[in-house]
This record gives structure tokens, C-alpha cells and sequence, in this order.
């Protein structure tokens, strides 16, 4: 149970002190029961996937427990599982051997695991959804807020573009909420219980957040149809789909019982490693960092969905504390109020030139068109010579923030019309997964006019001028399953790496024929791949 300080009265407490004692009453109360409570959505909802609603939650809870660090959330982590993990299917048990052979792994994330895990919990009870889930952004992202596949999926759940936007979640210049703790879990909770109001099932709901509601559904119709078992083991699904599922069945039985599989958990406290400071507008970074005594790059660290200079103007209007910052969230967001509207960010005046368009004023001035089209009340993109505009700037060079885009290493390449990723990759010479990594997007992008895209650095044909150092602490690695055609000059024009190197992290012989579904280690580069 969590650990009241002796200062607070009792008949005085918060009210979110009140939810987290509820939380964790519920958990204990519910401890041995078999059920898999869900929100009851209506029938229309799934016959609209495109103007998705769910049940509407209670106002967010910001919770700060006060408890020892040692105190562990594994223990209410467990009392939440609703799960059979199935610990007796070959594949779960696969899952499960490589993680005694790689008894390191889940402490590895454990710094990650004490920032984010207790919060997504907490969200997860407070909807009575099954405490596996929790362990999924480990299967997903191993709880790396700028981890990005190939397919175009990002942040730690892993959405992508299209059901990130069908589930509310922002992304925009200036903010990419899939990287947000609090907007990416909620989107990605109000999807499983979409998927779970559908299937009814929480495997079949788990492998379609996974692979898509539209293939498990016509997997399981097509083993009815043919009077065979339509339990997700039995189904007929994609090879990554196969293993994700067990995967986590197989998390969840090591946390259920590690010392039966000779796993040590790492040390994750019940309470949420960060804190949501709720602020009144925009905010250039550099003022905050000023007026809160901390420096930008700590705050981008906190703040891994910022992707610009300053805050959205648009929202969502807060900011990630950690836990144990000196000052409340309360008193930082009073503090930032105090600051004078025209000082929490800079305006200049621009004249319209001829041959501007709104787009390359943007562009010049470190914003964005919408921007533009908010701040100075205009109906459309036109404007005319002559007109006078307003343009929010930095408070000192933009180069300078240490912005997720600004630690990539690459050049500055600006799209024309009829370019395509495959157009800039052949013409710089560099692979089309390399390319979507640095810039963040997916294979089934569009390319507008006008939009910057960084060109990796190997590429043989420079872009432009500008080119920033990429911190070395950066660097992740990914596992690749080989298809069929690759070869080890195919899969490292891809990423961008060399086939000496590929040689050297697989202990390959570089004259052997690569073998179709032969996992291969690959390190890159966070912010160079995602």
C-alpha cells in the first residue's frame, strides 16, 4: 500500500491522493477475480472507425505518490492481470527462453520502465483494463519514446500516422504527441478498448493493435469457414503478428513469477516518474528554462514530444516535470503565469515581398503555415504584397535548441514538385528506409512542396550547408528479419550503415547467402533512425 507522508491531515486529503488509494484498493480487492472488465462501447462505433468515439473518461489525474523508491510496482502490477499467459504454447515459452538468455534486457529499460510504467499502470487501472497491458510499449518500443520502425510507426506505442490521427493524438511542426507519454497512452488505450469491444477477446484484440483490425478479423472468418479453431494461436497471421502476442504473455509471466525463470526484475517504483505542469498558452523554451532554473536540453529530455523552439501554439498546453523536481507542478505553472504574454514569446513584423508566399515565410522565420494563418487571423493561405504580418520568433538562434530535428545528422534538402522519397533517395544516393527514419516518415507519405527533408549523411551529393554533430548516447539497436532478395549491401544501403559493419554485429561471413527469416542486429541512430 502506498506510504501517506505524516504531514497530510487525514481528513484534508487531495482528491488525487484520494484516486491513488482507490487505485490500489481496487487492485487489491480485485486481486484473485477472473473477470476482464471493459468499457461498454456502442455498436456504432465500429460501424464509424473514422470518427472515433469512446466512453468518456473522468477529468485527468496528475498522481504523486508519496512512497519509498524501493517500494515496488511489480506487486500491483501483478494483482491487475487478468491475462492466461498461456505459459504452456510453444511460442510463449520461446519467448520467455530467450529472455533467461538475455536475463540483462528488462533491467537495461529500467530507467525508462521508472519514468513511464507506473503512469501508464495507473491510466490502465483507472479503466479496468487488464495490467498486461501496461508491458506492452516494452514489446512495442522498449519504453523508447523515439523509437521508429520501417512501417512508418513511432513513439512508445509504436502508432502509426493514420490510427495516431483517428485516435486523437497531435502531430504537427511543433509537436509529435506519439513520443507524449499522456497523449499516446490515452490514444492507445481508447484503441485496445475499441479492438476489445469488437473481438471480445483480448488475443485477437492485442494481435490487430498489432497488425490491423481488418486482417485477425478475416483470419478468424476464414478459419470458421473452414471448422477450425479460431483462438488466436490457431489463426493464421503474419510472422511478426505470431511472436507478439507470446511476446507479451511471455513479460507478463516472467513479472508474474520471475523467480521461477531466474529473471531479476529492475527497480520500479509505484510512483509516476513525471509530473504534468498544465500551462495558460505558448511558451518560447528558453523563457522556460530561464524563469524554472533548468537548462533546454533537460527539458527537451522531459519533454520528448516538443519538436520546436517553444510549446504548440495550438496545445497541448503542458509540460513533463520529473517526480522529483524541487517544485511542485502547481507552483511551476503559477511561476510561468507571472510571465508577461509578449515575453513568453517574441513577435516580429513582416512585410509581404513579391514572390513570398506563406509557405517560404514560414519556412525562413522557424514556423510553421498554420502558425501564420492562426496568429495574424487570416481566412487562407493567400496573401498579398504589402500585407503586414505577425511571426513568432525565437528568443535566440533556433539552430541553438537541442530540438529532436536539430540533433539529426544530415543535410537540408527542400521537396519540389514531383518528388517522392524514391526520387530524392536515388538522386542522393541513399536507401529509402534511411531516408524515412531521419525524416520520420512513413512509406505511405505525402510529400508536400516546400517541405524540408534531411538527406543522411552518407549520401554522395551534398544538399545543402547545415549539418548537425549527433550525440553518441543516442544509438539503438534493432533486429531485422531478412527477406526474401536482401542481401547484406541491400539491407545496409537501407540503413545506412556498411556491410562490414553488419558483418562484424552478426559474426557473419560476408560471401554467405542470407537465408529468408534470419534475424540480424542492426545499430542506428535514434534521432538518425526513426
Amino acid at each position: 500500500m502506498p506510504v501517506l507522508s505524516a504531514s497530510w491531515p487525514s481528513t484534508a486529503l487531495k482528491r488525487w491522493q484520494w484516486a491513488a488509494l482507490a487505485v490500489t484498493c481496487a487492485l487489491a480487492t480485485n486481486a484473485c477475480t477472473t473477470s476482464q472488465p471493459t468499457a461498454h462501447l456502442t455498436t456504432a462505433l465500429m460501424d464509424a472507425p473514422s470518427a472515433v468515439h469512446v466512453p468518456q473518461q473522468p477529468p485527468r489525474l496528475t498522481y504523486q505518490l508519496d512512497v519509498a523508491p524501493q517500494t515496488s510496482l511489480w506487486p500491483l502490477l501483478r494483482a491487475g492481470f487478468q491475462l492466461d499467459h498461456r505459459v504452456d504454447e510453444k511460442r510463449v515459452q520461446q519467448e520467455i527462453a530467450w529472455l533467461k538468455r538475455h536475463p540483462d534486457y528488462l533491467k537495461r529499460i529500467g530507467k525508462r520502465a521508472e519514468r513511464y510504467l507506473a503512469y501508464m499502470h495507473i491510466e490502465i487501472s483507472k479503466r479496468g483494463l487488464p495490467s498486461e497491458l501496461a508491458l506492452l510499449p516494452i514489446v512495442e518500443s522498449a519504453l523508447d519514446p523515439y523509437a521508429f520502425s520501417p512501417g512508418g510507426a513511432a513513439g512508445l506505442w509504436q502508432f502509426i500516422p493514420a490510427t495516431a490521427k483517428r485516435f486523437g493524438v497531435t502531430m504537427n511542426w511543433w509537436f509529435e504527441g506519439r513520443r507524449d507519454p499522456v497523449q499516446a497512452t490515452d490514444g492507445a488505450l481508447n484503441y485496445l478498448q475499441v479492438l476489445h469491444n469488437r473481438f471480445d477477446d483480448w488475443p485477437h484484440a492485442l494481435a490487430s493493435y498489432n497488425t490491423g483490425e481488418g486482417r485477425v478479423a478475416r483470419s478468424i472468418r476464414r478459419a470458421r469457414a473452414a471448422g477450425k479453431p479460431t483462438d488466436f494461436f490457431n489463426l493464421k497471421l503474419p510472422r511478426e503478428t505470431a511472436a507478439y502476442v507470446p511476446r507479451l504473455l511471455a513479460y507478463a509471466a516472467v513479472v508474474a513469477d520471475p523467480a521461477r525463470y531466474g529473471i531479476e526484475l529492475p527497480q520500479v517504483g509505484r510512483a509516476p516518474g513525471f509530473q504534468v505542469v498544465e500551462l495558460d498558452g505558448q511558451y518560447d523554451i528558453a523563457v522556460i528554462a530561464r524563469e524554472i532554473g533548468v537548462d533546454p536540453e533537460t527539458l527537451y529530455r522531459w519533454n520528448p514530444a516538443l519538436n520546436q523552439w517553444a510549446t504548440p501554439p495550438g496545445g497541448p498546453h503542458r509540460l513533463l516535470i520529473p517526480s522529483e523536481f524541487a517544485q511542485e507542478p502547481t507552483t511551476v505553472a503559477a511561476q510561468l503565469a507571472q510571465v508577461p504574454v509578449k515575453e513568453r514569446v517574441q513577435f516580429a513584423r513582416y512585410v509581404v515581398k513579391p514572390g513570398d508566399a506563406l509557405s517560404t515565410i514560414a519556412r525562413r522565420n522557424d514556423t510553421d503555415t498554420a502558425t501564420l494563418v492562426r496568429v495574424n487571423h487570416l481566412r487562407s493561405n493567400r496573401i498579398k504584397i504589402g500585407q503586414a504580418l505577425l511571426i513568432p520568433k525565437a528568443s535566440m538562434d533556433a539552430n541553438a535548441y537541442p530540438t529532436p530535428l536539430n540533433q539529426r545528422q544530415g543535410d537540408t534538402y527542400i521537396v519540389a514538385s514531383g518528388d517522392s522519397l524514391w526520387t530524392i533517395s536515388r538522386r542522393f544516393d541513399v536507401g529509402m528506409t534511411a531516408l524515412m527514419k531521419l525524416n520520420e516518415v512513413g512509406p505511405k507519405s505525402t510529400l508536400r512542396v516546400g517541405q524540408e527533408m534531411l538527406i543522411p549523411a552518407s549520401a554522395k551529393t551534398t544538399a545543402s550547408s547545415r549539418a548537425v554533430a549527433l550525440p553518441p548516447q543516442t544509438n539503438r539497436t534493432l533486429r531485422y528479419a531478412v527477406r526474401r532478395g536482401d542481401s547484406l549491401h541491400r539491407i545496409a544501403n537501407k540503413f545506412g550503415v556498411t556491410v562490414a559493419q553488419i558483418s562484424r554485429w552478426n559474426s557473419l561471413d560476408a560471401s554467405r547467402l542470407l537465408q529468408p527469416g534470419q534475424m540480424l542486429k542492426l545499430t542506428v541512430n535514434a534521432t538518425s533512425a526513426r
